[in-house]
């Protein structure tokens, strides 16, 4: 098994070799953080145990080699294990424009997405595509696009990178009407909405308020992003204050 892990950039990716690779992920798991995680991702029962900078360390030996043969033959063969996927995710994310371009990196973003079912991959996978640091005008026609999608996942990934990459002021108008929208009853579309507003007020207070004064979210999402953003160190105790006092009732 050991074997493998030095051979990763170099294996022949195919039915056989992928059967060894997930063999050795079984291999690294450790009991104690597979608990753990399950506790982290409610109802994903399908998890190994591998911590995720080892996750990491795999996919980008898996990257510097034939990493389309390795997403071609981890799609014919995927088990459906966690860290399985999350490496998939990862391996996509380590793609640049200097052994891709941008419309190919975005097929392979755009089709991973249907492997996302819950929030531990989702926000993994929407970290690691710093590409998008290079191609937001390219990327946020993916994101718009899955935002009209009726997959919760589909939604929050869109939320997410909106989070991780396009909070600036010339972005806020943009993000507040989306908020306003785009509508799910996911809990995890919902708290990645309220996660994404605490955010732009951390970085645009004033405007963000602005927004929270006039908004028509949902109650359960308005008031998480209130919550979250009092929560946070990079917020005055005088904006505390006035959310507090603008937190809306229950049934309202």
């Amino acid at each position: 098994m050991t074997e493998i892990n030095m051979q990763l950039k170099s294996i022949d990716w195919n039915d056989k070799s992928y059967e060894c690779y997930i063999d050795f992920l079984k291999s690294l798991s450790e009991e104690k953080y597979r608990q753990f995680s399950m506790k982290l991702v409610p109802g994903e029962e399908n998890i190994i145990g591998i911590r995720i900078p080892e996750l990491r360390k795999i996919a980008s030996e898996i990257s510097k080699g034939n990493w389309r043969d390795f997403i071609r033959v981890s799609e014919d063969n995927i088990r459906g294990y966690h860290e399985e996927i999350m490496i998939m995710g990862f391996v996509i994310g380590k793609l640049t424009d200097k052994n891709s371009d941008i419309n190919e990196i975005i097929l392979y973003i755009d089709k991973f997405l249907n492997y996302i079912k819950n929030w531990a991959v989702n926000d993994s996978f929407c970290s690691s595509l710093k590409i998008t640091k290079k191609y937001k005008d390219d990327i946020i026609t993916l994101i718009n696009n899955n935002l009209e999608s009726d997959n919760p996942w589909r939604m929050r990934f869109s939320i997410v990178m909106l989070m991780t990459y396009y909070i600036e002021e010339k972005n806020l108008e943009m993000i507040f009407n989306i908020c306003e929208k785009y509508r799910h009853d996911e809990y995890y579309y919902k708290m990645a909405v309220a996660w994404l507003l605490s955010m732009c007020f951390v970085k645009f207070g004033e405007e963000t308020m602005n927004y929270f004064k006039i908004c028509t979210i949902d109650d359960f999402t308005y008031n998480k992003a209130i919550q979250k953003t009092r929560e946070s160190r990079r917020v005055t105790k005088e904006d505390k204050d006035i959310l507090k006092n603008i937190k809306r009732s229950i049934g309202r």
